[in-house]
């Protein structure tokens, strides 16, 4: 109960305060002159309607070429254009896998191994390592 009491007593003293003790909040804020708003100029009211514009489109231009004597000629049939030919490669490359000897790559592609290794500089012991890439000649 009394717990109500005092809600309500508080209540009360909050509205007088607002009411009574606070002038601020009746008074109109005060605003400083450099933040009023200024008044627009009047302007003169127009007594005729602005002068319309009209787009003027520009005379054509005439550019006179000179035409060939005569009616073309088109050939009568379609003109066969020749196909490029192209030639084999004279070489292709060979990449030297792990367990790869010279002697069975050569041998995969039908040569001999001294053949390949003469057209790649390997001297004896004709040693390859693997991501070597071998030379081959083409033979089709």
């Amino acid at each position: 109960m009394y717990a109500g009491l005092a809600v309500v007593a508080l209540l009360a003293a909050s509205v007088v305060f607002v009411l009574l003790a606070d002038r601020s909040l009746r008074s109109p804020p005060t605003i400083p002159d450099v933040l009023r708003p200024t008044e627009a100029p009047v302007r003169p009211a127009r007594t005729q309607p602005p002068p319309a514009v009209i787009p003027v489109t520009p005379e054509p231009i005439v550019i006179d070429l000179p035409a060939a004597p005569g009616p073309v000629e088109r050939p009568l049939t379609p003109t066969a254009i020749p196909v490029r030919e192209t030639t084999p490669a004279r070489y292709f490359l060979v990449t030297v896998q792990p367990g790869d000897t010279l002697a069975a790559i050569a041998s995969r592609y039908g040569y001999g191994f001294q053949e390949i290794a003469e057209l790649n500089a390997i001297d004896d012991p004709y040693t390859i390592y693997v991501g070597d890439e071998l030379l081959f000649p083409n033979r089709s």
